[in-house]
């Protein structure tokens, strides 16, 4: 606590101002925040010589290190790590303040055994890459320190890290991070430490000096002591001398808690930048990025589907340094919440099974996208390690934010569901399942009596379905060989027999195409043709038959939830 009074002490000093009801107190352990001593609204003025901004970090490495600069952001936390071990600072108060690398305790600097039951989750499968990241901004910055500054005697061996980081195991890390002196201030673990500052800490400069780019950021002594809380009220501005002025939209309790509300933060968010993550938090999101060839994002953008940019990935002005407002070079990135489901998102994979039939949206494109959708939540989902023990505080934190990905999941593939089950009643006539077949092509069901099939669910055991889909869509194809029709044959669809014979004059059958499918030929067809020759012995039943009914099955049929059931949808039907 001593350190939070030099630090109230030196900001009064030198002209912040404070209303008389904010007290600055340890409301849990390591824990330090403000609450009020009176009914009152409260207001804090930081003046703008206690505020660090890229200012600060011009002064240190000159006008030339930033004008060479593609990242200002990289020198002014290079700067922050300097500071530390700079004694005459001006802000050394401030400085000291700051919590530790260890305080923090971001996923980044956790043990390998804590770090692996975020495996499987946007945060497990992210962290090493931007961690990666964070090194490559470390070693840009390092290049541009001028030759005047005095680098520690270790400096050399800081660089060396850069070389090896590949290398190096999780316990390996653990051990780097965790154990390089402050001192050290060109180490990664210091840059390291000076981004999760930034993380946690940083506001938009532009609120004192409208000067200042949209994505430079500035530190703001006292003001970043107030914890953080989405539902409190507050407002950012600034007066005529630069000042950055807080203030409560309403009175303050006496004895409560004086919060500051940085924005809708996700409990990956809270667990990267502070350490600590909510059981019922309303703010918190599951991501789902989808790799798309550029030239499907242009034909998703073609038809008017807006995809997601940075400003709906996040409000922190620090993720969004370096960014364009619409690349997607790396990824589309979704975010799904308890309330949330994006609309978009389902579209994006309905175009993504759309094949060159398809001009439009249709049916079988909007049950096919549901179902490729369902099926990577469900992945995402099986990937969670739910049984994490809460026998520490970070577990507990890792616990609320597993359990909170696993509940926004399940909801999300419940809607998916609700959805599907609402398409497929609605439109139930354009729809044939195998077992519609089954039942209502009642000469097609004997026949496989002499496969040995006496009823459907030996046919699913036997997981027999996709041979048994390739015979009817031929027996389709041959129906107006069949000169003695019997009632049952009028439920062969024209409409497949008019698809296939489409598809068998457009397609030129390869040499690969034959040999792919004739052991399934020879299999079936002669014993066929002998047992059912009414049947099999009518029309054409070529190899050349069997892949082009495969391919206009691959077209017309849509596969649903987890026992992979084939559904054929009508072609000629469009929404």
């Amino acid at each position: 606590m001593d350190k939070i009074e030099r630090l109230i002490t030196w900001a009064k000093d030198h002209g912040a101002i404070l209303t008389s009801n904010v007290e600055f107190k340890e409301i849990s352990p390591n824990n330090y925040g403000s609450v009020s001593t009176s009914y009152d609204p409260v207001v804090i003025e930081i003046p703008r010589s206690l505020v660090i901004t890229s200012d600060q970090a011009v002064s240190l490495f000159g006008k030339e290190s930033f004008d060479k600069s593609t990242n200002r952001l990289a020198l002014l936390k290079l700067y922050l790590s300097h500071s530390r071990i700079d004694e005459s600072s001006f802000y050394k108060p401030y400085i000291d303040a700051l919590p530790s690398l260890e305080a923090i305790d971001s996923p980044y600097t956790w043990p390998p055994e804590d770090r692996a039951y975020i495996q499987g989750t946007n945060l497990g499968n992210s962290l090493n890459e931007n961690l990666a990241s964070i090194i490559e901004e470390w070693w840009y910055a390092l290049n541009l320190i001028p030759e005047g500054i005095t680098k520690p005697t270790e400096h050399f061996i800081n660089m060396k890290f850069y070389y090896e980081y590949k290398f190096y195991n999780d316990t390996d890390l653990y051990k780097y991070l965790n154990e390089t002196a402050t001192s050290n201030w060109t180490a990664f673990p210091n840059y390291l430490w000076s981004s999760l500052i930034f993380k946690s800490r940083a506001f938009p400069a532009y609120i004192i000096d409208k000067n200042f780019p949209k994505n430079e950021v500035m530190l703001l002594p006292v003001v970043d002591l107030l914890n953080h809380s989405p539902s409190a009220k507050v407002t950012w501005s600034s007066g005529g001398n630069e000042e950055f002025r807080f203030e409560t939209d309403e009175p303050v309790a006496k004895g409560c808690e004086i919060f500051n509300n940085y924005g809708l933060k996700g409990n990956e968010e809270l667990l990267l930048a502070y350490g600590f993550a909510l059981e019922e938090n309303n703010s918190d999101s599951v991501a789902l990025k989808i790799k798309v060839p550029k030239s499907m994002i242009e034909k998703i953008e073609a038809k008017g589907i807006k995809l997601p940019t940075i400003d709906d990935y996040t409000n922190s002005v620090l993720d969004k340094e370096g960014k364009t407002e619409s690349s997607h070079e790396h990824g589309i990135l979704f975010f799904i919440t308890l309330t949330n489901f994006p609309e978009n998102l389902k579209q994006v994979f309905e175009m993504l099974v759309q094949n060159s039939w398809e001009k439009g949206l249709t049916l079988r494109m909007k049950l096919a996208g549901l179902n490729h959708l369902r099926a990577a939540l469900e992945v995402k989902r099986k990937m969670l390690q739910l049984n994490v023990p809460a026998d520490s505080t970070r577990r507990k934190y890792i616990k609320s934010y597993i359990t909170s990905q696993d509940k926004i999941l399940s909801s999300a593939i419940t809607c998916i569901k609700r959805q599907e089950k609402e398409l497929l009643s609605q439109f139930k006539t354009h729809l044939i399942t195998l077992k519609n077949v089954y039942k209502k092509d009642k000469r097609f069901q004997q026949s496989l009596l002499f496969l040995g099939f006496n009823d459907f669910e030996t046919i699913l055991e036997s997981e027999f379905q996709d041979q048994c889909w390739l015979l009817w869509l031929i027996r389709c194809y041959n129906k107006s060989s069949y000169t003695k029709e019997p009632e049952e044959d009028n439920y062969l669809p024209d409409w497949i027999q008019n698809l296939f014979r489409q598809l068998r004059r457009d397609t030129e059958i390869t040499t690969q195409d034959v040999l792919n499918f004739k052991p399934i030929h020879d299999n079936l067809v002669p014993q066929l043709i002998s047992s059912v020759p009414e049947i099999y012995g009518v029309g054409d039943w070529s190899i050349g038959e069997f892949v082009i009914a495969a391919k206009l099955l691959d077209r017309i049929s849509f596969v649903r939830g987890k026992d992979q059931e084939c559904i054929i949808v009508e072609q000629e039907y469009q929404t």
